[in-house]
C-alpha cells in the first residue's frame, strides 16, 4: 500500500510540475517588452517547476533521490495545411556544469526546422493545428533515472519500469513517470531564442 501511494504521489507532483511550467511559460515575460522566451528562461522554468518535490538542490548531481527532472518542449506553428515550423527545446537537471543551479543546468533549444503534418502528428496528435498561423506547444515533463534505487524515493517492493525515450524515441534516457500536455502559447513567446 505504501508503494502504490508513493507512486501516486510522485505522479501527482509531476502533473503539478507540468501545470506550473505551462503557467510560467505564459506569464514569465509579461513584464518585458521583448516577450520571446530565451534558453535561460526555459532553464528557470524547469528548475522552478520541480521544487514541489525537490526542495533544495537535490534535483542536481549526485541526485540523492536517484532521479533528475526534465522538461522537453515541442513547439509548432502551422504555415499551411502540410507545412509546420518546429522547434525542440529542453531544460533538465540531469547534467550541469559547475555548481548546481538554474544557471548551470542542462538547457537549450534546437534550430527551427520545417516538418510536414504527418511528422507533427507522429509527435502528438494534439499538435496538429486547424488554421495557418496557429501555434501549439507540447510540454513533456518526466523524472529521469540517475543512480536510481527504489529505496531513494521511498519504495519498498515496487520497481518502476524505465520508459526509454518518451516522446523522444531516438534518445536513450531512462525516464520513469512522465506527464505531457499540449497548450496554445501566447503569441510572441516562441520560438525560443538561444541567447
Amino acid at each position: 500500500m505504501n508503494d502504490h501511494y508513493r507512486i501516486y504521489e510522485l505522479k501527482n507532483k509531476l502533473k503539478t510540475s507540468a501545470y506550473l511550467a505551462a503557467s510560467m511559460i505564459q506569464q514569465l515575460t509579461s513584464t518585458r517588452s521583448d516577450k520571446q522566451l530565451t534558453k535561460n528562461d526555459i532553464g528557470r522554468i524547469a528548475y522552478a517547476s520541480c521544487l514541489n518535490l525537490f526542495h533544495t538542490n537535490s534535483m542536481f548531481k549526485p541526485w540523492p533521490f536517484g532521479i533528475a527532472f526534465s522538461i522537453d518542449y515541442y513547439y509548432v506553428k502551422r504555415l499551411n495545411n502540410n507545412s509546420y515550423q518546429y522547434q525542440y527545446s529542453w531544460g533538465s537537471t540531469d547534467y550541469s556544469s559547475g555548481t548546481p543551479s538554474p544557471k548551470t543546468m542542462s538547457k537549450g533549444c534546437n534550430d527551427i526546422v520545417t516538418k510536414n503534418q504527418s511528422e507533427i502528428e507522429a509527435l502528438h496528435p494534439d499538435l496538429v493545428c486547424n488554421k495557418d498561423g496557429e501555434e501549439r506547444l507540447l510540454i513533456f515533463c518526466c523524472y529521469r533515472r540517475m543512480n536510481f534505487s527504489k529505496s531513494k524515493i521511498g519504495l519498498f517492493l515496487m520497481e518502476p519500469k524505465a520508459v526509454i525515450g518518451g516522446v523522444h524515441t531516438n534518445h536513450s534516457f531512462k525516464d520513469f513517470l512522465y506527464q505531457s500536455m499540449v497548450i496554445t502559447p501566447k503569441p510572441g513567446l516562441f520560438p525560443v531564442k538561444s541567447e
